[in-house]
Protein backbone atom coordinates (compact mmCIF):
# COMPACT_ATOMS: atom_id res chain seq x y z
CA UNK A 1 0.00 0.00 0.00
CA UNK A 2 1.58 3.46 -1.05
CA UNK A 3 2.58 5.56 2.26
CA UNK A 4 0.82 8.82 1.52
CA UNK A 5 0.93 12.38 3.31
CA UNK A 6 -2.65 11.58 3.95
CA UNK A 7 -2.10 8.34 5.08
CA UNK A 8 0.26 9.12 7.36
CA UNK A 9 -1.73 12.01 9.07
CA UNK A 10 -4.29 9.38 9.33
CA UNK A 11 -2.03 6.83 11.43
CA UNK A 12 -0.51 9.86 13.49
CA UNK A 13 -4.25 11.32 14.49
CA UNK A 14 -5.15 7.79 15.30
CA UNK A 15 -2.29 7.30 17.18
CA UNK A 16 -3.06 10.33 19.76
CA UNK A 17 -6.84 9.46 19.68
CA UNK A 18 -7.84 12.47 18.14
CA UNK A 19 -10.96 13.04 16.12
CA UNK A 20 -10.99 14.78 13.08
CA UNK A 21 -13.11 17.53 14.38
CA UNK A 22 -10.14 17.87 17.31
CA UNK A 23 -7.17 18.37 15.03
CA UNK A 24 -9.05 20.70 12.65
CA UNK A 25 -9.31 22.95 15.86
CA UNK A 26 -5.80 22.38 17.17
CA UNK A 27 -5.12 23.81 13.58
CA UNK A 28 -7.31 26.30 13.28
CA UNK A 29 -8.71 24.62 10.04
CA UNK A 30 -11.79 23.25 9.24
CA UNK A 31 -13.13 19.50 9.59
CA UNK A 32 -13.53 18.99 5.88
CA UNK A 33 -10.08 20.48 5.08
CA UNK A 34 -7.95 17.52 7.32
CA UNK A 35 -11.09 15.38 5.72
CA UNK A 36 -9.38 15.90 2.24
CA UNK A 37 -5.81 15.71 3.25
CA UNK A 38 -6.57 11.99 5.48
CA UNK A 39 -8.15 11.14 1.36
CA UNK A 40 -5.02 12.64 -0.48
CA UNK A 41 -7.61 15.53 -2.25
CA UNK A 42 -5.62 18.01 -1.19
CA UNK A 43 -2.30 18.96 0.74
CA UNK A 44 -1.88 21.39 4.13
CA UNK A 45 -0.72 24.70 3.93
CA UNK A 46 3.34 24.93 4.14
CA UNK A 47 2.54 27.04 7.08
CA UNK A 48 0.54 24.20 8.48
CA UNK A 49 3.08 21.18 8.09
CA UNK A 50 5.10 22.42 11.64
CA UNK A 51 2.27 22.86 13.99
CA UNK A 52 0.72 19.88 12.46
CA UNK A 53 3.92 17.72 13.23
CA UNK A 54 4.52 19.21 16.20
CA UNK A 55 0.90 18.50 17.28
CA UNK A 56 1.80 14.69 16.58
CA UNK A 57 5.44 14.98 17.80
CA UNK A 58 7.45 13.88 15.27
CA UNK A 59 9.51 15.90 12.37
CA UNK A 60 8.58 17.42 9.54
CA UNK A 61 10.57 15.36 7.37
CA UNK A 62 9.31 12.40 8.99
CA UNK A 63 5.25 13.64 8.72
CA UNK A 64 6.73 13.99 4.83
CA UNK A 65 8.00 10.92 4.44
CA UNK A 66 11.80 11.83 3.96
CA UNK A 67 12.86 10.47 7.37
CA UNK A 68 12.19 6.87 8.55
CA UNK A 69 9.65 6.23 10.77
CA UNK A 70 10.55 5.59 14.96
CA UNK A 71 8.42 3.83 17.25
CA UNK A 72 6.46 6.57 19.76
CA UNK A 73 6.46 5.48 23.08
CA UNK A 74 3.53 5.01 25.20
CA UNK A 75 0.92 6.04 22.17
CA UNK A 76 -1.40 3.72 20.42
CA UNK A 77 -1.54 2.81 17.08
CA UNK A 78 -5.50 2.29 16.08
CA UNK A 79 -5.40 -0.89 13.37
CA UNK A 80 -9.78 0.41 12.24
CA UNK A 81 -10.69 0.98 8.66
CA UNK A 82 -9.85 4.67 6.92
CA UNK A 83 -13.23 5.59 7.24
CA UNK A 84 -14.90 8.96 8.53
CA UNK A 85 -15.03 10.02 12.35
CA UNK A 86 -18.28 10.26 13.90
CA UNK A 87 -19.85 13.83 13.83
CA UNK A 88 -21.79 16.03 11.64
CA UNK A 89 -20.24 17.20 8.48
CA UNK A 90 -21.02 19.61 5.39
CA UNK A 91 -20.20 18.44 1.80
CA UNK A 92 -21.41 19.24 -0.98
CA UNK A 93 -24.35 21.96 0.79
CA UNK A 94 -25.39 18.36 2.08
CA UNK A 95 -25.84 17.42 5.62
CA UNK A 96 -24.44 13.79 6.45
CA UNK A 97 -23.55 12.35 9.74
CA UNK A 98 -21.59 9.56 10.51
CA UNK A 99 -20.88 7.15 13.50
CA UNK A 100 -17.73 5.58 14.21
CA UNK A 101 -17.73 3.49 17.24
CA UNK A 102 -16.15 0.38 18.51
CA UNK A 103 -17.89 -2.78 17.56
CA UNK A 104 -18.28 -4.04 21.05
CA UNK A 105 -19.91 -0.87 22.70
CA UNK A 106 -22.00 -0.57 19.58
CA UNK A 107 -23.43 -4.07 19.56
CA UNK A 108 -23.98 -3.80 23.23
CA UNK A 109 -26.49 -0.36 22.78
CA UNK A 110 -28.26 -2.35 19.75
CA UNK A 111 -28.91 -5.00 22.14
CA UNK A 112 -30.34 -2.95 24.96
CA UNK A 113 -32.69 -1.24 22.92
CA UNK A 114 -33.91 -4.41 21.27
CA UNK A 115 -34.14 -5.76 24.39
CA UNK A 116 -36.01 -2.75 25.49
CA UNK A 117 -38.22 -2.57 22.88
CA UNK A 118 -39.12 -5.74 22.70
CA UNK A 119 -40.17 -6.42 26.25
CA UNK A 120 -41.66 -3.19 25.71
CA UNK A 121 -43.86 -4.44 23.01
CA UNK A 122 -44.56 -7.78 24.96
CA UNK A 123 -46.02 -5.64 27.65
CA UNK A 124 -48.33 -4.10 25.74
CA UNK A 125 -49.75 -7.22 24.56
CA UNK A 126 -49.97 -9.41 27.62
CA UNK A 127 -50.29 -7.09 30.34
CA UNK A 128 -47.30 -7.19 32.23
CA UNK A 129 -48.21 -3.25 33.54
CA UNK A 130 -44.72 -2.62 33.28
CA UNK A 131 -43.15 1.03 32.76
CA UNK A 132 -40.78 2.59 30.44
CA UNK A 133 -38.23 3.28 33.37
CA UNK A 134 -39.02 -0.44 35.31
CA UNK A 135 -37.29 -1.73 32.01
CA UNK A 136 -34.92 1.09 31.38
CA UNK A 137 -32.54 0.95 34.26
CA UNK A 138 -32.58 -2.99 34.56
CA UNK A 139 -31.73 -3.96 31.30
CA UNK A 140 -28.83 -1.21 31.25
CA UNK A 141 -27.50 -2.83 33.62
CA UNK A 142 -27.39 -6.70 32.50
CA UNK A 143 -26.08 -5.56 29.27
CA UNK A 144 -23.73 -3.54 30.52
CA UNK A 145 -22.65 -6.54 33.30
CA UNK A 146 -22.78 -8.92 30.15
CA UNK A 147 -20.72 -7.68 27.55
CA UNK A 148 -18.10 -6.12 30.49
CA UNK A 149 -17.35 -9.92 31.55
CA UNK A 150 -15.42 -10.74 27.84
CA UNK A 151 -12.65 -10.83 27.42
CA UNK A 152 -11.50 -10.01 31.02
CA UNK A 153 -13.62 -12.03 33.84
CA UNK A 154 -14.93 -9.13 36.47
CA UNK A 155 -17.23 -10.18 39.40
CA UNK A 156 -18.01 -7.03 39.52
CA UNK A 157 -19.21 -7.06 35.85
CA UNK A 158 -21.33 -10.28 36.44
CA UNK A 159 -22.71 -8.78 39.45
CA UNK A 160 -24.45 -6.09 37.12
CA UNK A 161 -25.60 -8.53 35.06
CA UNK A 162 -27.29 -10.53 38.33
CA UNK A 163 -28.52 -8.18 39.63
CA UNK A 164 -30.20 -6.33 36.44
CA UNK A 165 -31.40 -9.62 35.55
CA UNK A 166 -33.11 -10.10 38.75
CA UNK A 167 -34.45 -6.33 38.98
CA UNK A 168 -35.68 -6.70 35.56
CA UNK A 169 -38.02 -9.94 36.38
CA UNK A 170 -38.92 -8.67 39.60
CA UNK A 171 -39.84 -5.18 37.66
CA UNK A 172 -42.44 -7.67 35.76
CA UNK A 173 -43.33 -9.98 38.08
CA UNK A 174 -41.57 -12.91 36.89
CA UNK A 175 -38.75 -13.13 39.90
CA UNK A 176 -38.92 -16.64 41.32
CA UNK A 177 -37.91 -15.24 45.18
CA UNK A 178 -37.64 -12.44 46.32
CA UNK A 179 -34.42 -10.66 48.30
CA UNK A 180 -34.59 -8.05 50.87
CA UNK A 181 -31.80 -5.46 51.84
CA UNK A 182 -30.28 -7.88 54.27
CA UNK A 183 -29.56 -10.45 51.39
CA UNK A 184 -28.18 -7.45 48.77
CA UNK A 185 -26.43 -5.58 50.25
CA UNK A 186 -23.73 -8.30 51.36
CA UNK A 187 -24.19 -10.33 48.62
CA UNK A 188 -23.28 -7.50 46.30
CA UNK A 189 -20.12 -6.72 49.03
CA UNK A 190 -19.05 -10.46 48.19
CA UNK A 191 -19.23 -9.77 44.30
CA UNK A 192 -17.78 -6.10 44.73
CA UNK A 193 -14.59 -7.42 46.67
CA UNK A 194 -14.07 -10.15 44.88
CA UNK A 195 -13.74 -8.21 41.38
CA UNK A 196 -11.10 -5.91 43.41
CA UNK A 197 -9.19 -9.29 44.83
CA UNK A 198 -9.15 -10.49 41.16
CA UNK A 199 -7.83 -6.93 39.63
CA UNK A 200 -5.09 -6.83 42.62
CA UNK A 201 -4.03 -10.18 41.67
CA UNK A 202 -3.87 -9.28 37.81
CA UNK A 203 -0.93 -8.14 36.22
CA UNK A 204 -1.10 -4.50 35.27
CA UNK A 205 -3.53 -3.60 32.26
CA UNK A 206 -2.31 -2.81 29.06
CA UNK A 207 -3.15 -0.38 26.93
CA UNK A 208 -6.28 -1.13 23.98
CA UNK A 209 -7.47 -0.05 20.92
CA UNK A 210 -8.16 3.50 20.65
CA UNK A 211 -12.00 4.19 19.94
CA UNK A 212 -13.28 7.84 19.85
CA UNK A 213 -16.64 9.00 19.46
CA UNK A 214 -17.82 12.63 18.64
CA UNK A 215 -20.44 14.51 17.17
CA UNK A 216 -22.23 17.80 16.82
CA UNK A 217 -25.25 19.78 18.53
CA UNK A 218 -24.66 19.75 22.12
CA UNK A 219 -21.64 18.19 24.19
CA UNK A 220 -22.29 14.35 22.97
CA UNK A 221 -22.34 11.54 25.46
CA UNK A 222 -18.79 10.49 24.31
CA UNK A 223 -16.46 13.17 23.83
CA UNK A 224 -13.23 14.73 24.23
CA UNK A 225 -12.89 18.49 24.13
CA UNK A 226 -9.88 20.63 24.90
CA UNK A 227 -9.71 24.79 25.50
CA UNK A 228 -7.43 27.06 27.23
CA UNK A 229 -5.50 24.43 28.72
CA UNK A 230 -8.27 22.30 29.52
CA UNK A 231 -9.82 19.06 28.72
CA UNK A 232 -13.48 17.89 29.10
CA UNK A 233 -13.84 13.98 28.40
CA UNK A 234 -16.78 11.68 28.75
CA UNK A 235 -17.61 8.28 28.05
CA UNK A 236 -20.48 6.17 28.30
CA UNK A 237 -21.70 2.48 27.16
CA UNK A 238 -18.49 2.25 25.46
CA UNK A 239 -14.58 1.93 25.71
CA UNK A 240 -12.24 5.02 24.93
CA UNK A 241 -8.48 6.08 25.38
CA UNK A 242 -7.78 9.61 24.95
CA UNK A 243 -4.25 10.96 24.81
CA UNK A 244 -4.16 14.61 25.46
CA UNK A 245 -2.18 16.72 23.10
CA UNK A 246 -2.03 19.64 25.94
CA UNK A 247 1.75 20.55 27.11
CA UNK A 248 0.42 22.99 29.05
CA UNK A 249 -2.15 21.98 31.63
CA UNK A 250 -4.36 23.87 33.69
CA UNK A 251 -7.06 21.28 34.87
CA UNK A 252 -9.76 19.12 33.63
CA UNK A 253 -12.79 16.70 34.20
CA UNK A 254 -13.68 13.40 32.65
CA UNK A 255 -16.42 11.58 33.00
CA UNK A 256 -17.45 7.69 32.84
CA UNK A 257 -20.77 5.95 33.07
CA UNK A 258 -20.87 2.51 32.35
CA UNK A 259 -18.06 2.05 30.06
CA UNK A 260 -13.94 2.39 30.53
CA UNK A 261 -11.85 5.33 29.60
CA UNK A 262 -7.99 6.30 29.92
CA UNK A 263 -6.54 9.08 30.35
CA UNK A 264 -3.11 10.07 29.18
CA UNK A 265 -1.18 12.88 30.57
CA UNK A 266 2.42 12.18 29.25
CA UNK A 267 2.43 14.55 26.44
CA UNK A 268 1.91 17.36 29.07
CA UNK A 269 5.20 19.42 29.79
CA UNK A 270 3.90 21.72 32.59
CA UNK A 271 1.08 22.21 34.69
CA UNK A 272 -0.60 25.46 36.27
CA UNK A 273 -0.46 26.25 39.94
CA UNK A 274 -3.76 25.22 40.76
CA UNK A 275 -4.18 22.00 38.45
CA UNK A 276 -7.07 20.67 39.41
CA UNK A 277 -8.57 17.26 37.35
CA UNK A 278 -12.02 16.17 38.48
CA UNK A 279 -13.14 12.38 37.88
CA UNK A 280 -15.94 10.77 37.82
CA UNK A 281 -17.02 7.13 37.63
CA UNK A 282 -20.29 5.26 37.99
CA UNK A 283 -20.50 1.71 37.33
CA UNK A 284 -17.47 1.90 35.28
CA UNK A 285 -13.52 2.35 35.36
CA UNK A 286 -11.29 5.32 35.11
CA UNK A 287 -7.55 5.43 34.50
CA UNK A 288 -5.69 8.21 34.63
CA UNK A 289 -1.79 8.01 33.57
CA UNK A 290 0.27 10.75 34.67
CA UNK A 291 4.02 11.54 34.29
CA UNK A 292 6.53 11.10 36.89
CA UNK A 293 7.71 14.26 36.93
CA UNK A 294 4.47 15.39 38.50
CA UNK A 295 2.96 14.86 41.75
CA UNK A 296 -0.68 13.80 42.32
CA UNK A 297 -2.62 14.70 45.37
CA UNK A 298 -6.14 12.83 45.43
CA UNK A 299 -9.22 13.41 47.04
CA UNK A 300 -11.63 10.47 46.74
CA UNK A 301 -15.72 10.05 47.86
CA UNK A 302 -16.43 6.46 46.87
CA UNK A 303 -19.26 4.49 47.20
CA UNK A 304 -18.90 0.67 47.01
CA UNK A 305 -15.96 1.44 45.08
CA UNK A 306 -12.16 2.11 44.78
CA UNK A 307 -9.58 4.26 44.32
CA UNK A 308 -5.99 2.90 43.05
CA UNK A 309 -2.40 4.73 42.82
CA UNK A 310 -0.12 2.53 40.87
CA UNK A 311 3.70 4.05 41.04
CA UNK A 312 5.38 6.69 42.62
CA UNK A 313 6.04 10.16 41.24
CA UNK A 314 9.90 10.98 40.97
CA UNK A 315 11.84 12.17 43.96
CA UNK A 316 12.12 16.09 42.12
CA UNK A 317 8.75 17.07 40.98
CA UNK A 318 8.32 19.67 38.55
CA UNK A 319 4.24 20.24 39.45
CA UNK A 320 1.28 18.95 41.34
CA UNK A 321 -2.01 17.78 40.14
CA UNK A 322 -5.12 18.12 42.25
CA UNK A 323 -7.44 14.99 41.71
CA UNK A 324 -10.92 15.06 42.56
CA UNK A 325 -11.89 11.45 42.03
CA UNK A 326 -15.93 10.83 42.77
CA UNK A 327 -16.54 7.17 42.27
CA UNK A 328 -19.89 4.81 42.69
CA UNK A 329 -19.72 1.30 42.04
CA UNK A 330 -16.63 1.66 40.14
CA UNK A 331 -12.72 1.90 39.82
CA UNK A 332 -10.65 4.59 39.10
CA UNK A 333 -6.86 4.18 39.29
CA UNK A 334 -3.96 6.57 38.63
CA UNK A 335 -0.69 5.56 37.00
CA UNK A 336 2.62 6.85 36.87
CA UNK A 337 4.85 6.27 34.18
Amino acid sequence: MEDTLGKRIVANRKRLGLTQDALAELLGVTAQAVSKWENDQSCPDIATLPRLAEIFGISTDELLGMEKKTVHEAEIVQDVPDEEDAGVHMENGNWEMYWDSGRKGSIALAVWVLLVGGIMLASSFLNFNAGLWDVLWPSALLVYGLFGLLPRFSFFRLGCSLFGLYFLLSNLNFAPFSLDRGILQPVLLLLFGGSLLVDALRKPKKNGVVINRSGKGGTPKNHCQYSDNRFDCATAFGENHYVLPLTQLSGGTAEVSFGEMHVDLQVCEHVSQDCTIDLHCSFGELELTVPRRFRVEPANSTAFASVEITGAPSSETTGVIRVNCDVNFGEISIRYV
